[in-house]
């Protein structure tokens, strides 16, 4: 479904990926993971279109869409819950589930998709009216991931989905990662948790100063004793 082909990107004078490889597979969960500063953010940022690539190629079902604004990409199904959530604190949570359908495609499904996360959120539903503010952090992560449930994705990316949550809600995040995946959504993930994401996919990269150090399947990387000491502080 994705593939990125020798993708330079940076800030300024600063550059902060290079030569970047990486496969995406319809269905499947591919990981990315690496200390911090590695260039994580920027690569999922650059896949949206929010930043801009210096080289290279980003092909999305066989198009190269490196041209292309972040709205377009999102309108294709490109979306992402982005790291620390950027919820709007005074909406309800309602009205931040409802901001993730602005696009023409998603607009459409209205209704249709926020039954879905209901449904898959009914915690949610619980919560709709209230001030996305007033929520445990936990919940305001649902409130994210919902909302680019609302936007009809095709593929996710999921940048750092379990920073700064307590254990029983990272454990929640993963399982739902794998129901989401159940279901046939594709999904891109940069992840602090290194082990836990690598056993849930069926592919992943370890990017160490904005290049890619090894890839492989996620079992076969974990089991690495040189990796896991030395970019995954395992």
């Amino acid at each position: 479904m994705l593939e990125v082909r020798n993708l330079d990107a940076s800030y300024g004078e600063v550059p902060v990926l290079s030569q970047v490889h990486l496969e995406v597979p319809e269905g499947a969960v591919v990981s990315v993971v690496g200390t911090n500063g590695a260039g994580k953010t920027t690569l999922m940022k650059t896949i949206l279109g929010v930043e801009t690539q210096s080289a290279g190629e980003i092909l999305y079902r066989g198009e190269n869409i490196a041209r292309w604004p972040t709205d377009r990409r999102v309108e294709a199904g490109i979306v992402m819950v982005p790291e620390g959530r950027r919820l709007f604190a005074g909406m309800t949570v309602r009205e931040n589930l409802e901001m993730g359908c602005y696009t023409p495609r998603a607009r459409k499904h209205r209704k249709e998709s926020l039954e879905r996360v209901f449904t898959l959120l009914p915690k949610l539903k619980e919560r709709e009216r209230q001030p996305a503010g007033s929520l445990s952090g936990g919940e305001q992560q649902m409130v994210a991931l919902g909302r680019a449930l609302m936007a009809r994705p095709t593929l996710l990316l999921l940048d750092e989905p379990t920073l700064g949550l307590a254990p029983i809600m990272v454990r929640w995040v993963f399982e739902f990662i794998r129901e989401l995946k159940e279901q046939g959504l594709t999904i891109l993930l940069v992840e602090q948790n290194a082990a836990t994401a690598l056993r849930l996919s069926d592919r992943g990269y370890i990017l160490t100063g904005g290049r890619v150090a090894a890839e492989g399947s996620g079992e076969d990387l974990l089991h690495r004793p040189d990796l896991r000491q030395v970019y995954m502080g395992l």
